[in-house]
């Protein structure tokens, strides 16, 4: 891999069938889930230049198959760290891994040169799912892949953020003609589901913050979705609220998505992550 000047994040795939997201930084990269098989988060990884050995810590956002498929196998085979919730821990049941840490809501945990603060969200885990707010040296990140509705907690967290990863799922009308039963679709579209098209653009007319540069599309379906109604429906909303700068990136189940660069938005000298003070950007 070549020397990452500024942070980067990269979703490696997102979907029912299995997420996982590449953290770059000036430390070690992270992995947010491993729900794509070993063999494939390598060959993905490997893909962008990225040796699975150079990864410094997985965090885990809940215990579904589609977070956590590959990831202890990935731990015990290059020796990293895996980030949960006790109770996820407690759920997962996962085979033994290289080593655990602790993740509690609502405090912050430095990880390979990164903040992550975890918040639960609403969905239907066993245990807590959880959203970060990531703070990096380049900016803040606000991540939530897998959230039934946008709740006033996570209005707040992602305010400041600069750029935000968070689901659009599903397109309503598709949801409502598609194939699945009747109970599925009950599920899909409650509040401890999966965010719509829709829901997503009424959050971005009316809750998005003025520091947001960029929105990655997360966790699309591939039965009630399609990539260009969902990046349509997000445009749309961000043509209707002013802010047509915001950059949007379609994350996909089957290949690497564009990788956002963080460092590439500050143009001021960045600053220490300590705590007492937060990384800030110079808009």
């Amino acid at each position: 891999m070549g020397d990452v000047i500024g942070v980067r994040l990269t979703v490696l795939g997102s979907g029912s069938a299995g997420n996982a997201t590449l953290l770059q930084g000036l430390a070690r990269p992270v992995l947010i889930d491993v729900g794509l098989s070993y063999r494939e988060v390598t060959r993905r990884l490997v893909s962008m230049g990225v040796s699975p050995d150079e990864i410094g810590a997985v965090v885990i956002t809940h215990a579904h198959g589609d977070h956590t498929r590959g990831a202890a196998l990935f731990s015990r085979k290059h020796g990293v760290p895996v980030y949960v919730t006790p109770s996820t821990r407690a759920v997962w049941n996962a085979p033994n891994v290289a080593g655990w840490g602790s993740l509690t809501c609502g405090e912050a945990s430095d990880i390979c040169g990164f903040r992550f603060t975890p918040f639960e969200v609403s969905h239907d885990a066993a245990a807590e799912t959880l959203g970060f707010v990531i703070k990096t040296v380049d900016g803040a990140i606000g991540y939530a892949t897998d959230v039934g509705v946008v709740t006033p907690s996570l209005r707040t967290r992602f305010r400041d953020c600069s750029l935000l990863v968070i689901e659009s799922n599903h397109s309503t009308d598709l949801l409502e003609v598609g194939p699945y039963a009747r109970a599925t679709k009950a599920r899909i579209s409650g509040s401890r589901g999966h965010l719509s098209n829709e829901s997503l653009a009424e959050f971005v007319r009316e809750d998005l913050g003025r520091s947001v540069r960029c929105l990655v599309l997360a966790h699309l379906s591939r039965v009630n979705n399609v990539p260009e109604i969902a990046e349509m429906t997000c445009r749309e909303a961000l043509h209707a609220s002013g802010r047509e700068d915001v950059r949007i990136v379609v994350s996909r189940q089957d290949r690497v998505a564009e990788t956002v660069d963080l460092g590439l938005w500050v143009v001021a000298p960045r600053h220490r992550l300590d705590s007492d003070r937060q990384a800030v950007l110079p808009f």
